[in-house]
C-alpha cells in the first residue's frame, strides 16, 4: 500500500513523514480550507520533499493562471481536483500541464456516485473517494467499495485514522491510501506523533499480509 498524507502547512511535521516512509506529500491551495497554502509560501515546503516523494496540489475550481502560479512555486508531480472540474477542463490542463498526472476526487454515499467516475476514465490518472464534505474527518461507508473495480486506481480517503485503519484496510483493502485530518490532533494541526504512529502501523501491517 501507498500511502498519501495531505494537509501539510510548516516544515516541522513535513519533515516527518519524509522521514518515516510517505509515499506521497499533498499541499493544499484551497482558499477555504483550514490547511491552505498560499502558492508563494509553499516553496519553501516543496524544497523540502525529495524526488522518490511525489508531490500534490489539492485544488478546487482553480483557473489556469493560479494553476501555472502554483505549478512555477511547489512544481507538483499532480494536480487533485475537488471541484466541479469537467471533461473539458481536464482535457485544457492536460494541454497546458503535460507533465502532471491528475487525481480526480469523487464524493461517495451511495452506489449511484460511482456513476461520475465513467465521464473521467479516459482523462485522469487516478480517482480518490472521499465522503461529501472532504478534510471533514468524517468516513463514508466503505462497504460501497467492495466488489468495485474502477479502470483506474484510487485513493481510499475520507476520516481514516488509527483507531479505522485497520477497518479500511479489511473491507476495501485499498492500494492508495489518503489521510489528512487522521494525523491531526487538533483540527488542522498536524502531529508528529501520529504521523509516525500511523504510517509505523500500516507499514507493518503490509509487511505482515
Amino acid at each position: 500500500m501507498k500511502i498519501k498524507l495531505c494537509g501539510f502547512t510548516e516544515p516541522k511535521t513535513l519533515k516527518t513523514a519524509i522521514d518515516y516512509g510517505c509515499d506521497f506529500i499533498g499541499i493544499v491551495f484551497v482558499k477555504n480550507s483550514i490547511r491552505y497554502v498560499k502558492p508563494e509560501e509553499s516553496k519553501n515546503l516543496s524544497s523540502q520533499i525529495p524526488n522518490d516523494i511525489y508531490k500534490v496540489a489539492v485544488v478546487a475550481n482553480e483557473t489556469l493562471e493560479n494553476l501555472q502560479i502554483i505549478n512555477q512555486n511547489f512544481h507538483p508531480n499532480f494536480f487533485q481536483l475537488h471541484g466541479e472540474e469537467d471533461v473539458e477542463y481536464i482535457q485544457n490542463l492536460r494541454k497546458n500541464f503535460p507533465k502532471i498526472s491528475i487525481i480526480k476526487a469523487i464524493s461517495i454515499s451511495t452506489k449511484n456516485d460511482f456513476d461520475k467516475i465513467k465521464n473521467f476514465d479516459n482523462y485522469i490518472d487516478y480517482f480518490l473517494f472521499d465522503n461529501k464534505n472532504p478534510g471533514s474527518g468524517k468516513a463514508f461507508e466503505w462497504e460501497l467499495l467492495k466488489n468495485f473495480k474502477p479502470s483506474k486506481p484510487y485513493f481510499l480517503s475520507g476520516g481514516i485514522n488509527l483507531a479505522n485503519i485497520d477497518e479500511a484496510m479489511k473491507i476495501v483493502d485499498p492500494k492508495l491510501i489518503d489521510i489528512s485530518s487522521g494525523i491531526e490532533e487538533k483540527r488542522g494541526f498536524k502531529s508528529s506523533k501520529l504521523i509516525i504512529e500511523i504510517l509505523q502501523k500500516i507499514k507493518s501491517t503490509n509487511i505482515k499480509n
